[in-house]
């Protein structure tokens, strides 16, 4: 019989969060309020008195406009994997070794699990794989 799998702290909280009353919601916000003053921590959200009106963020670009688009958020895009795979049939590389000539753990399993279960990766292995990919570009032709 399998273990039932215990609720973390988040899931707690929303369920305490649920079955209080109104005055124990209005005096925990004050308490969390009181302590992000006191630690200094300012909140986007959580308005001090002396402070200005939050500048409003110009949106940046995602990447140059000369390099091609590899991912969407954190996943591969299918024309990447065929590409990596493609550079791989040709170098006769593995994913290990596609890693280890990025720099990374010859042992992270990360780009052969996105390769074959289109699993997220890290933004760094992302951005890794943009420059081999570019450094490789002979190899995709």
């Amino acid at each position: 019989m399998s273990k039932k799998p215990k609720r973390n702290h988040l899931k707690k909280l929303i369920k305490a969060w649920a079955q209080a009353t109104s005055e124990d919601r209005e005096a925990f916000l004050d308490f969390v309020a009181a302590e992000t003053r006191a630690n200094g921590i300012v909140h986007p959200l959580v308005p001090t008195a002396d402070a200005a009106p939050p500048p409003v963020p110009t949106p940046a670009p995602t990447q140059p406009a000369s390099l091609p688009l590899i991912a969407n958020g954190r996943y591969l895009l299918p024309a990447t994997i065929e590409r990596i795979e493609r550079v791989m049939r040709a170098r006769r590389l593995t994913p290990r070794a596609v890693m280890a000539e990025m720099g990374f753990a010859a042992d992270d399993h990360a780009l052969a699990r996105a390769l074959a279960m289109k699993a997220s990766l890290r933004l760094s292995v992302i951005a890794a794989l943009r420059l081999w990919l570019e450094s490789n570009r002979t190899h995709t032709r």
